[in-house]
């Protein structure tokens, strides 16, 4: 056929179906590969439409005032019957029927939609059994509003924690709900600060969502703070907490730490230093600080110099600190004044030296002969017992026998011994020192004789006359060391020639007895009748040094 018209010439008309070119496009496509895609012909369903409003609307919970209405037409756009349409409503939502809807002769299904308790978009599908199936899916948008407002809660922003004169890091907010704590809109929201500090804004009208909210600013001191929200028109009040936290402050670092060890009473060893420093931990070069010391655990107090000034660069340094009392553990806490105090590491305090006034010796009165025990009892001024001190005592002994440089032994328990042994009869004065310290002032030792000793006793034993002879004698008695006993009782007994034995007793007029005088002496005086005269003098039994006599 000729694609032009002959002037006056009738052209046949040519006439084009809608099936015809569905089936032509369908050819084209399976020529191009779609092997595996079926359309639908004439009469089965290929599209599901929405009828009814796509976009209804009412208040949650409620029924909608018209049904949801679908139609599924074929490819030519007629509308098929009998088809199943399943509509699936959102969670909460009703649809009545709630089995699949059967399309009537007009391609139309209907159902009733009650609404869920969610406010906002709510999407009602309706799915009928056609392929492609992005064509068996129609979609109503009910667009869910809000019931009447029911109260104010809290959405955010209670129980925060700030420093002190700053705004929280969370607004403070409230929620206006209905009775399904959806958010109502338009509520004007009242806001007060309690406690110091502010709001703001003090007013504010609820959004979409129902929400409204602050900015809260602390007050400057530590501590509790609140906020009210009041809704008048809901006849609503919520309350809110926060805590004001103290900013960071400058705080003190010990750069060298005290002594690990130190003597009650005696300036440390090595004396703490102490650097400023800024909030950020950086040195602070600021002078005239005072820097205070204090004992934080343990017993006993900070001595000496327990207060030191900060120079040009923050540096604190302590040049007597002590610590004082009882031994034990301590650790120090240093503060000053808007600083953040620092304690130090512990320290174990030990006795300190000796002291006059709490130590304590003592020494009993002597016998010549006998060892003489010296006791010493060492406290330093806290009364602490004072240990390993024997190599720094140093014990004299003046008078009647003196001596120095006696060996100390330590029995424990702060208990130091020494020993020397008196020769001689008389008054021993003991001096004891630690270092360069006298312990209290000297204490006497009265040294007494020993027991009567023959082999030291003398005696004086003279003659006169030549045939009626006058036999004086004088006895002395001693000790071992030589000392005189000092007293009388010993027994003497005195002969001559082998005559009978005469003793000696106290005076009581005769003079034809041996006399004890009471002071270790002894004197006897008596005529014989010889040329020759031997004298024999025993003490206590024991013949005396030069005995026998021959005078």
């Amino acid at each position: 056929m000729s694609a032009t018209a002959v002037a006056g010439t009738e052209s046949p008309s040519v006439q084009f179906r809608p099936y015809s070119i569905v089936l032509a496009l369908s050819l084209g496509v399976a020529a191009c590969g779609g092997d595996d895609l079926i359309l639908p012909k004439d009469g089965e369903p290929a599209r599901i439409t929405v009828v009814s409003n796509p976009n209804p609307a009412a208040t949650v919970g409620q029924s909608l005032a018209e049904p949801l209405v679908v139609r599924v037409t074929d490819p030519g756009g007629r509308p098929v019957s009998n088809v199943e349409v399943t509509f699936v409503p959102p969670e909460g939502g009703r649809i009545d029927p709630s089995d699949p809807v059967t399309t009537d002769g007009d391609g139309r299904a209907s159902v009733s939609y009650t609404l869920s308790q969610t406010a906002g978009e709510q999407l009602v599908e309706a799915h009928a059994p056609i392929e492609p199936a992005t064509n068996a899916v129609a979609t109503v948008h009910v667009q869910a509003a809000p019931d009447v407002p029911q109260g104010l809660i809290v959405n955010k922003g209670n129980n925060q924690r700030a420093q002190v004169s700053t705004v929280l890091p969370d607004s403070l907010r409230v929620k206006a709900v209905d009775q399904f704590d959806n958010g109502v809109a338009g509520i004007e929201v009242a806001w007060e600060a309690d406690g110091g500090g502010e709001v703001s804004p003090t007013t504010a009208i609820t959004g979409a969502d129902g929400l409204a909210a602050t900015a809260r600013l602390l007050g400057d001191r530590p501590g509790a703070y609140g906020a009210v929200a009041i809704a008048a028109a809901l006849d609503a009040t919520v309350t809110f907490s926060a805590t004001a936290i103290a900013a960071p402050r400058p705080e003190l670092v010990l750069t060298v730490q005290p002594s690990a060890e130190a003597a009650a009473g005696v300036p440390l060893a090595q004396q703490p230093e102490i650097q400023l420093r800024d909030p950020f931990g950086v040195p602070l070069p600021q002078e005239g600080v005072r820097v205070t010391v204090q004992v934080a655990q343990g017993d006993g107090s900070a001595g000496g110099g327990t207060t030191a000034t900060s120079d040009a660069t923050g540096r604190v340094t302590f040049s007597d600190l002590e610590l004082r009392g009882e031994t034990g553990t301590r650790t120090l806490i240093f503060a000053a004044e808007g600083f953040t105090p620092v304690t130090s590491s512990e320290i174990t305090v030990r006795p300190g030296p000796p002291a006059a006034g709490q130590s304590s010796f003592s020494v009993p009165n002597g016998t010549a002969g006998e060892s003489t025990t010296i006791t010493v009892r060492l406290r330093d001024e806290f009364g602490n017992n004072v240990s390993g001190a024997a190599g720094s005592l140093s014990i004299t002994v003046s008078g009647a026998n003196p001596s120095s440089g006696l060996s100390v032994t330590e029995e424990g328990n702060n208990s130091y011994t020494a020993s020397y042994v008196p020769l001689h009869s008389g008054t021993d004065e003991v001096t004891v020192r630690f270092g360069e310290q006298t312990l209290g002032g000297a204490q006497s030792s009265n040294v007494s004789p020993g027991a009567a000793d023959p082999a030291r006793t003398t005696a004086q034993v003279t003659r006169t006359g030549i045939f009626f002879v006058r036999i004086d004698v004088q006895i002395t008695v001693r000790d071992a060391q030589g000392n005189q006993v000092g007293h009388g009782g010993d027994e003497i007994l005195i002969s001559a020639n082998e005559s009978a034995p005469r003793s000696c007793a106290p005076p009581d007029g005769n003079e034809a007895t041996c006399v004890d005088n009471g002071d270790g002496t002894y004197v006897d005086a008596f005529v014989i009748i010889a040329g020759e005269v031997t004298v024999n003098i025993t003490l206590n039994g024991t013949p005396i040094s030069g005995s026998p006599f021959t005078p």
